[in-house]
């Protein structure tokens, strides 16, 4: 079977001030509801529920250093042997704590300033030097910057710029082959990184376990929607969703290795 990488992406903070010309912050911030700061205390407990083959990404819908408690909650999950990606702006990181962040090996993505304001950060000499040990001493891997050449994601419309689109038909995405989840601060869990509307609420990590949002009735109900013409769904909005030639590919793999579970002899793959 298709095999891809189970994440959960960990909000930080209800608010980020960053507020990025591209990322959606009204539209979550009018839909949440719950503390505004993620506890080191709830963090340790929903962790505590999450298998080890899960990666944390310290992203979701805020800068995660917002929080003068992330640098702990990574130190955390590193020793409870998680895979660790970062995708941060680097605001509210200290050049002296990158040592610690050095540590715990994360894999880093990098969100720079642009020249363009596009993305809120201060260009102080804290800042160019919290970069510049980053860039030493941390495995980046890759960079993004809201300049002229960049292509929005558009957040399945929710930008204000997008594009309103609603995809009929089949349609394939990666992040519905394993739970790829945003954890809130609250520790609630949605669909993914586009629901910033919070449409698909899966379940609260602070209540279930992780096997019960993996089959929560609202995951099991946008996963079955792949298959069917028409519904309801955030995927429908998605610029990931549409019906390429990879997604084309994909179901006619998923529909094969189901009906040789199912040892139906009937279906044979076209090359």
């Amino acid at each position: 079977m298709l095999k891809t990488e189970p994440w959960l992406e960990v909000t930080t903070i209800s608010k980020c001030t960053i507020n990025c010309n591209y990322c959606p912050q009204q539209t979550f911030q009018q839909q949440y509801r719950g503390t505004k700061m993620l506890t080191l205390e709830d963090f340790k407990k929903a962790i505590a529920k999450i298998p080890k083959k899960v990666t944390i990404h310290f992203s979701g819908f805020s800068e995660p250093f917002l929080n003068h408690q992330c640098l702990d909650m990574i130190e955390h999950t590193y020793s409870k042997g998680h895979k660790i990606v970062l995708f941060s702006t680097l605001v509210g990181l200290e050049p002296e704590n990158v040592d610690r962040l050095r540590r715990c090996n994360p894999e880093v993505i990098l969100h720079l300033p642009d020249k363009l304001g596009n993305t809120k950060i201060s260009v102080s000499e804290n800042y160019k030097k919290t970069l510049d040990a980053v860039l030493k001493n941390l495995n980046v891997t890759g960079y993004y910057v809201m300049d002229e050449n960049f292509i929005s994601n558009e957040r399945a419309g929710q930008c204000s710029d997008s594009q309103k689109r609603h995809v009929r038909g089949w349609f394939f995405c990666e992040k519905l082959l394993a739970g790829q989840f945003v954890m809130l601060p609250n520790c609630d869990v949605v669909l993914c990184c586009m629901d910033y509307g919070l449409k698909h609420p899966m379940g609260n990590l602070l209540k279930q376990s992780w096997q019960k949002i993996i089959n929560s009735k609202e995951y099991q109900k946008v996963r079955a929607n792949r298959f069917k013409l028409d519904g309801n769904v955030l995927c429908r909005s998605c610029v990931w969703a549409s019906l390429s030639f990879r997604s084309k590919y994909y179901l006619k793999r998923i529909l094969q290795k189901y009906y040789e579970k199912q040892n139906i002899q009937r279906y044979k793959t076209r090359k």
